[in-house]
């Protein structure tokens, strides 16, 4: 999988989601997607530059149109598209955050089985039981609850081709994601484990197990973008880094 195919499956999987969200609405052009969530974090709304070939005024009207919810929100762009939008950021003063890894697992064989986690039961979640999602990834994104509740609806989870999961370990909440299967891929999201259940490999048989679920649907490829504090565990799953993403923050999201 090249940086194109990788690139346009993040453009595509964004539009494809955001149009669950209550409320949410999204806006694509020429490989460049607008996506608003409206959780008021910088990284749920934003611009994403899929193409290499866009047109700065493409994602300038489109950054004009999140800008005008008030929310805070972000640029992302594949690397070799970043020199188009130099100029773009610095008008906006917009400030560089750190670039975000995007991976991928080529084909089913390149998943590589991890060592079982004794007593873990991973469990796929229905729509009605979104919030148990929601409360299990701020608790592993250490982060206020209130915007995971607000993202992931009954809805969002009703998303043809998405499952969310839980894992427990000793009939305790103890890891959480999900994964999006869009017709050969499956994108992985969320993927967080509270402080108290680290360093047990839950994140790992779950992300395992959000593959190979995708896999046994009919995807032969997935990807994600990674935080570093994933960056490792992903590369002993088997994923691989396309590219890293430069990102820019709106001047009034700026840490």
């Amino acid at each position: 999988m090249d940086l194109d195919g990788a690139s346009s499956a993040l453009v595509e999987t964004w539009e494809r989601m955001v149009s669950v969200v209550p409320g949410g609405w999204s806006r694509s052009a020429d490989g460049v997607v607008a996506a608003v969530t409206g959780v008021p974090l910088p990284t749920l709304n934003g611009v994403w530059v899929g193409s290499v070939q866009a047109d700065p005024r493409v994602v300038a009207d489109l950054l004009d149109r999140v800008n005008a919810t008030g929310l805070p929100y972000c640029l992302q762009a594949r690397p070799d598209a970043a020199h188009l939008l130099t100029d773009l950021v610095a008008m906006r003063g917009m400030a560089v955050a750190d670039d975000i890894p995007l991976m991928v697992i080529d084909e089913p064989d390149a998943l590589r089985p991890l060592p079982a986690t004794e007593g873990l039961a991973i469990r796929v979640l229905a729509a009605a039981e979104a919030d148990q999602h929601a409360r299990v990834a701020a608790a592993g994104f250490e982060a206020p609850v209130e915007p995971f509740l607000q993202l992931m609806t009954p809805e969002v989870l009703d998303l043809p081709g998405l499952r969310c999961y839980v894992g427990d370990l000793d009939d305790e909440p103890a890891t959480t994601g999900l994964g999006v299967t869009i017709g050969s891929y499956v994108a992985l999201f969320n993927i967080a484990t509270p402080p108290s259940h680290r360093r047990r490999g839950l994140a790992a048989a779950l992300t395992a197990r959000a593959v190979k679920d995708g896999f046994e649907s009919g995807a032969t490829w997935s990807w994600l973008q990674s935080s570093e504090a994933g960056y490792t565990l992903y590369e002993r799953l088997g994923f691989r880094t396309v590219a890293r993403w430069p990102c820019w923050l709106h001047p009034a999201t700026n840490p």
